[in-house]
């Protein structure tokens, strides 16, 4: 188990790292003193990536969870939940709220339109989880403490009228992701040749949007092209989806190594 100061150090690169790792630490800490479940706001997948660590180092996993409102969220917060409570508990008790948007049938609005229209309002993005788009209209995971300032002023998207309502966050219309089964082969199990045959793209692109900060190994960015990929490791690359290493397996002639993987579409 690390100190504060020395988990500070080694994971804060930027003020910004520390300001969000001190938070994280605090949390943890009141939930620890004062016996009641403590959260986050919502993270991205870098601040996700960062934080885990910390919650490792700090030797918290064992009443720490990543809970976005529904299993493979993206955005969400982290949890921290005393002895009396277990992690589902957790979940259900977490301070999380379903908006429900409603447009005309007519119109089309993307997660652009309705992320930009809640930004408009001058909120923290942290306040705001994943926005699921479906034919209805939206379904937005907020905060609680903002769920009703949202329901009050959010009225346009995209410069098309919606409705807003609450729902129970268990009618969450979450579509199953739908997920296509592929195979080739790589030269090695290196991250740069498996990003490359799963997101269809050339080695030497996937080496540059890892370089980038763009590509994400089990929800934690990989700036290594050289990091070894193994079954059940969970690819995703922004802006061009997810997927997941299903089974390595074999050699061709030439000694290049067969692999299988599931992408979601």
């Amino acid at each position: 188990m690390k100190s504060r100061n020395d988990i500070l150090n080694a994971l804060g690169g930027t003020g910004e790292e520390r300001l969000l790792l001190a938070g994280l630490l605090d949390k943890e800490q009141t939930c620890e003193t004062r016996g009641y479940l403590t959260h986050t706001k919502f993270l991205s997948m870098n601040e996700r990536a960062l934080c885990t660590e910390a919650v490792r180092l700090c030797g918290a996993t064992g009443h720490a969870l990543f809970w976005g409102g529904y299993e493979d969220a993206e955005r969400g917060i982290y949890l921290f939940y005393p002895d009396y409570l277990d992690a589902e508990s957790a979940k259900q008790a977490a301070p999380l709220a379903l908006l429900r948007a409603h447009k005309r049938k007519e119109d089309t609005l993307t997660h652009r339109d309705y992320l930009g229209a809640l930004m408009g309002l001058q909120i923290d993005r942290a306040v705001v989880g994943d926005i699921l788009v479906h034919e209805e209209g939206a379904d937005i995971l907020v905060l609680e403490d903002m769920a009703e300032f949202i329901l009050l002023h959010f009225a346009k998207a995209g410069r098309k009228q919606i409705s807003l309502t609450r729902e129970p966050l268990e009618t969450l219309k979450c579509k199953p992701a739908q997920e296509i089964q592929g195979s080739g082969s790589v030269a090695s199990p290196r991250l740069d040749s498996v990003a490359a045959l799963v997101f269809g793209m050339s080695r030497k692109s996937a080496q540059e949007r890892i370089e980038k900060g763009l590509v994400y190994v089990n929800h934690a960015p990989c700036l290594k092209p050289e990091r070894l990929i193994g079954e059940g490791d969970k690819l995703t690359v922004r802006g061009m989806g997810r997927a997941r290493i299903v089974a390595f397996g074999g050699t061709s002639r030439k000694g290049r190594l067969f692999l299988q993987f599931v992408k979601n579409i």
